[in-house]
């Protein structure tokens, strides 16, 4: 199995593999979820759950930061 993955300039990453292989051809049904939890699974077995989590909850944290000065700086 062969998948390309592109990180593009919006910060996006786009996937690719080839349709018509009969091992990849099984990701052709797959959404955007299935993606994100297939990577997420990975991350959290490579690391382990316990790192996984903090840096899960750090990055929340920052988002929640991150929003609220956004909306401070709109109003």
């Amino acid at each position: 199995m062969t998948i390309i993955a592109t990180v593009n300039d919006d910060e996006t990453i786009t996937f690719d593999w080839d349709e018509n292989d009969p091992v990849d051809s099984v990701l052709n049904t797959w959404t955007e979820q299935d993606f994100m939890d297939a990577i997420l699974n990975y991350c959290k077995e490579t690391i382990g759950e316990e790192e996984y989590n903090k840096i899960m909850e750090q990055h929340q944290e920052e988002s929640c930061n991150q929003n609220e000065n956004e909306s401070k700086t709109q109003s």
